[in-house]
């Protein structure tokens, strides 16, 4: 195959992959709703309601002041006013942030998400294999983290960071399936071969155990983003078409 066939090929496969996805803004799907019930999430009739915004603003350090979670450009400050009292390090990619109490501490933390350059566990260097893991990440070697940011000893720090995810997550949320507290992590996923306007292929409920997130239930299907609604009562409930 000669260069010119070579460019050819390419460019009819651009062409396709943009049509693609010009179709897939153009038509959107119909909104479904889920509720968390027993550990389960159950489709149910979509309520009527409105939409939780994210948090981005509270008194994260207890001295009465207000500290702003301000992202731009993959980079993350926490700020007080016109001081920035953490930012995040310059390898990592914020792709999103919000206050948000997942680790049910009473306290809220800034929770993360990061993509940023792979690393394997420590004893995936003694595995025939290369580890568990060693498939988490994307063709630029860059993978997929929630992490959670938070005050304590006197300084915002990192108060937990997950392994590399097996599948990467396009959005999440926090859920308060009651509107009473013990929020739920909210995840939409996609894959690491999957081009930036790709759907997402299914929806997760996280619950903290302690340690890290364990997985309650998921749905499957085609999602073109995911967000929580706030029902007259109090209870929410996951939206997405």
């Amino acid at each position: 195959m000669d260069q010119v066939s070579r460019l050819d090929k390419m460019l009819r496969r651009t062409l396709l992959l943009t049509a693609l996805a010009a179709l897939a803004l153009g038509s959107p799907a119909p909104p479904r709703a889920w509720a968390l019930v027993d550990s389960a999430l159950q489709p149910v009739p979509i309520p009527s309601g409105e939409p939780v915004t994210e948090l981005l603003q509270a008194d994260l350090d207890g001295e009465a002041g207000i500290e702003t979670l301000a992202l731009k450009n993959g980079r993350l400050e926490i700020r007080s006013g016109d001081a920035v009292r953490w930012e995040s390090p310059k390898t990592w990619q914020v792709r999103q942030a919000a206050l948000a109490d997942l680790n049910r501490d009473g306290g809220l933390e800034a929770v993360l998400l990061v993509w940023r350059p792979f690393k394997p566990w420590p004893v995936d260097a003694w595995l025939p294999e290369g580890g568990r893991i060693s498939n988490f990440h994307n063709s630029s070697g860059m993978s997929c983290h929630i992490i959670l940011i938070g005050w304590t000893r006197g300084a915002f720090r990192e108060r937990w960071a997950g392994s590399a995810l097996a599948e990467p997550v396009k959005s999440f949320a926090a859920l308060d399936p009651g509107g009473a507290g013990g929020q739920f992590l909210v995840t939409l996923e996609t894959g690491y071969n999957d081009p930036s306007f790709a759907p997402g292929r299914r929806i997760k409920v996280w619950e903290w155990n302690g340690f890290g997130f364990t997985v309650v239930s998921s749905v499957e299907g085609t999602f073109r983003h995911m967000s929580i609604l706030r029902a007259e009562n109090g209870q929410m409930f996951i939206l997405a078409p």
